[in-house]
């Protein structure tokens, strides 16, 4: 059985799909529409509706991605993208390794003083203020 699907009887976000492949980068989304309303013929429709449903099919179809600026490529051509919650856990968790280091290194700063006779708190190396810092601010206030 050979080609004998028309393009009338082909779903527009189908023929989207077939315009990006031959394409081969991302399009504006009214070129990529227009592009399918020409293909797919004349319709009853008005023009109006069928953007609206040719964009919002593209926007549920997990094989399109949203490249920015408005325009629309295939997620095929992307690389794997992560989810947002997975950024932030990643964020989150490298402001936690920071705060970890930061803690560390005073806790160690203070079994260095305290060997030497010169325990402060942990809280002051954390900040990087002295007592005599706080001195000197409140004679100058």
């Amino acid at each position: 059985m050979a080609n004998n699907i028309s393009k009338k009887d082909v779903a527009e976000v189908s023929l989207a799909y077939q315009i990006l492949k031959t394409a081969g980068h991302p399009l504006y989304y009214r070129d990529l529409i227009d592009r399918v309303v020409a293909e797919k013929g004349s319709t009853v429709r008005p023009q109006a509706h069928i953007i609206a449903e040719i964009h919002t099919q593209i926007n549920l179809d997990s094989r399109f991605v949203h490249t920015g600026k408005s325009t629309w490529g295939l997620t095929e051509w992307s690389p794997q993208r992560i989810s947002l919650r997975e950024a932030e856990e990643t964020a989150a968790a490298r402001q936690d390794d920071v705060r970890r280091e930061k803690l560390l290194a005073a806790i160690q700063q203070d079994f260095d003083h305290e060997d030497a006779g010169l325990a402060e708190e942990p809280a002051d190396l954390i900040e990087g203020d002295t007592e005599e810092e706080d001195e000197e601010e409140l004679e100058t206030s």
